[in-house]
């Protein structure tokens, strides 16, 4: 099983210029031959404080990404804004190599505003069992008990984090580990560039591989 960690720069409200983005880093991932490519958190809208604009995009975005899946045979997951009723989610989907949605993570650990997901779920693939999560859901401690309950073999998790002293540090990796720990999931983390950056952790939370700034991070496991 081969994943492509691609921390994607976004601009946020411009899904035109971020898709252009997505399809030059999403061929760029394809010349790794991955099973697997995982950008980071709404990377196709971005998000600007109570700015929900971007979940009218939902269904356009879906079909463009299934199609790019589908036309180059690889699994990927990304976050999206989700429109439902009167409000949003912020989810995230698997989407399967023939192109169809085979997973939806809605997140937890959100703020007033958007609607919350209040479940964790699980998808088969040929490599095993595979859950989404998404950022501060890493933290989260219902999710750690969904987690735990579920036993996915793989953990895939979009993220959107830039800290007010920019680059990430060692004790933010370091406390990522500790919750991967806690999981108990082999677990591929990407975020937004910038700071952007891509950390792939065993069950135990020992790190396996990372990559700085928007450098995409191909692992085998």
């Amino acid at each position: 099983m081969r994943v492509a960690l691609v921390p994607m720069r976004v601009e946020v409200g411009n899904f035109e210029a971020n898709w252009r983005e997505f399809e030059r880093r999403f061929s760029e991932a394809l010349t790794h031959k991955p099973d697997f490519v995982l950008f980071p958190e709404y990377c196709l809208t971005g998000f600007a404080e109570w700015d929900f604009s971007g979940a009218a995009l939902y269904g356009d975005i879906v079909e463009r990404v299934s199609g790019l899946a589908r036309e180059a045979g690889v699994y990927v997951v990304f976050g999206l804004l989700e429109p439902y009723k009167n409000c949003v989610y912020n989810s995230a989907l698997l989407i399967g190599r023939n192109g169809e949605v085979l997973l939806k993570h809605r997140k937890f650990q959100e703020p007033m505003k958007f609607c919350t997901g209040n479940t964790v779920r699980t998808a088969r693939t040929e490599f095993g069992k595979v859950t989404i999560i998404i950022c501060g859901d890493l933290y989260n401690k219902r999710i750690a008990k969904w987690v735990r309950r579920k036993k996915p073999d793989f953990l895939f998790v979009p993220m959107e984090y830039s800290p007010d002293y920019g680059e990430l540090r060692g004790e933010d990796v370091e406390t990522m580990a500790e919750r991967v720990k806690l999981l108990g999931a082999r677990t591929f983390i990407v975020n937004s560039y910038p700071p952007g950056g891509a950390w792939v952790f065993d069950s135990d939370g020992r790190l396996l591989a990372s990559s700085r700034e928007d450098k995409i991070l191909v692992v085998e496991v």
